[in-house]
């Protein structure tokens, strides 16, 4: 527990652990968007980017209602929403001026009708596809926004201990459903047509994109175990809610084993080996449980067989290498024809036969196999920059502080290894991945924030001292107390 919880009465705690009406609002969305996003998996649906549009325009009413009903000051509220959700605006504005300049046109020969790609203007935003590309940009920039409402309303810890829970708890679910389905050996996955291929998990047509969502939320589960095992009152290990979350934790980790997706598997399972090192760190150095030995044996020892068993994964031959080698080639030199904005939104599955090599003609491909070089060959330097630079921003304010927050640094591990897994694979394409990567993010650095201030601090504009300190009035001021003595 924080040292100045002792000093709150306990009107004053359970004012600041109760939910405010935004913090309600807050929590039913996310609850909802969550549920749509993890069990409907499937990265194009427009029910569900549909549904995402209209979670994210409640965002707006959501602040609202925290800055008139939030019992602390929020002066820096609506100054933090708009510059971090620049990105947002950004891509939306990208996407209208890109209207204007199709880099495709038709051309006509005899009774016959063919593609041809024209000059653009390289100083100008392009869209390539604008039939269905609104929907999926406000799609995802609503799961954006939903997600950044967690670093901006929630104003104690006790609300992320109350919510982050159950989303654990459904993606174990999740997780549990994809273990059934390989014991069934169903062959398509549910709420989905698929991709056709037989490389899908739980929901999740593609089973790389499984890879990082388990990963994003086994780092949450065993943060949440190495937290409840720090409380002051926490019960011995094998009484206690740690042994949950790390069987939920295990679940997802060891997946790992069941996806095709080469590297997306072995940075699961390299990841899950290194949380059950810190699981093993945690009861090494705290010894107040009396199985803490036992348990940091036995974590170690499971740490180092699945840290081989992913090396093994490593190293295996990847039989799709020289045909992803080929689509990553084109993306880089479709950011190179176009580098300052790119080609627009979903302008790679278009533009490819132009740049594709000549043995992977006639295949269907829509990925370019990594989010990095699928970003800058859709959205260019600009498009990309701003993101990265917004997310810097939030990081650069988290790390520069000196007091360390272990449950933010484990929850970021998962979203650690996502971004590693934007090099070589496509995970930030699936709704269930960007929205679970933006929830964990913004919720481990609210949690930070609200570790190292005061809540009725975390979000006020420093107020100047309204009592001048002693030494500097100019008049006697008398503020000891005063004793009357009869003479």
């Amino acid at each position: 527990m924080k040292p100045e919880e002792s000093n709150l009465s306990a009107r004053d705690k359970e004012l600041r652990d109760s939910f405010t009406a935004a913090e309600m609002q807050l929590c039913a969305q996310l609850m909802l968007t969550t549920l749509v996003a993890f069990w409907l998996a499937d990265p194009r649906s427009f029910w569900g980017l549909g549904f995402f549009m209209i979670g994210g325009g409640i965002c707006l009413f959501i602040l609202k209602t925290h800055e008139q009903n939030h019992p602390f000051f929020i002066d820096t509220l609506w100054r933090k929403f708009w510059l971090y959700s620049a990105p947002v605006w950004w891509l939306v504005l990208q996407f209208l001026v890109g209207l204007l300049q199709s880099p495709v046109v038709p051309l006509n020969v005899g009774a016959s009708t063919y593609l041809t790609v024209t000059p653009i203007h390289s100083w100008l935003p392009v869209m390539t596809v604008s039939g269905t590309t609104w929907i999926t940009i406000l799609g995802f920039c609503a799961l954006y926004l939903i997600s950044l409402n967690l670093y901006l309303v929630p104003k104690s810890r006790a609300f992320f201990e109350k919510v982050l829970p159950w989303l654990c708890f459904s993606a174990v679910l999740v997780g549990i459903f994809g273990y059934l389905q390989e014991a069934f050996n169903l062959q398509a996955p549910l709420f989905t047509k698929g991709t056709g291929q037989n490389d899908f998990f739980s929901f999740f047509p593609y089973d790389g994109h499984w890879a990082a969502f388990a990963l994003i939320w086994s780092s949450v589960c065993t943060s949440m175990a190495l937290l409840s095992s720090r409380y002051d009152d926490s019960p011995d290990f094998i009484n206690s809610i740690s042994p949950w979350y790390l069987t939920g934790a295990g679940l997802l980790g060891a997946s790992g084993f069941l996806v095709e997706a080469h590297w997306p598997s072995v940075i699961l399972i390299g990841s899950y080996a290194i949380m059950l090192l810190l699981v093993t760190i945690n009861y090494l150095v705290d010894t107040k449980d009396k199985h803490s030995r036992s348990i940091a044996l036995t974590s170690g020892i499971l740490a180092c067989g699945i840290f081989v068993a992913g090396f093994f994964r490593a190293i295996q031959h990847n039989p799709l290498s020289d045909s992803t080698q080929a689509l990553r080639q084109a993306a880089i030199e479709m950011f190179r024809d176009s580098p300052i904005f790119g080609w627009g939104m979903d302008s790679y599955q278009q533009l490819l036969p132009f740049y594709i090599d000549d043995t992977l003609l006639g295949a269907r491909y829509e990925r370019a196999g990594s989010d990095v070089l699928q970003y800058l060959a859709e959205f260019g330097i600009v498009g990309t920059a701003i993101p990265v630079i917004i997310l810097s921003i939030l990081l650069f304010h988290y790390f520069k502080e000196k007091i360390e927050v272990q449950t933010t640094n484990h929850m970021m591990i998962g979203c650690a290894g996502v971004l590693i897994m934007t090099f070589v694979d496509t995970p930030l394409m699936s709704p269930a991945v960007f929205l679970s990567f933006f929830v964990v993010l913004f919720s481990a650095l609210r949690w930070a924030a609200l570790s190292r201030n005061q809540v009725d601090e975390i979000d006020a504009i420093e107020r100047p001292t309204l009592v001048t300190p002693e030494a500097e009035r100019r008049v006697p001021f008398f503020t000891k107390t005063y004793t009357e003595e009869e003479k």
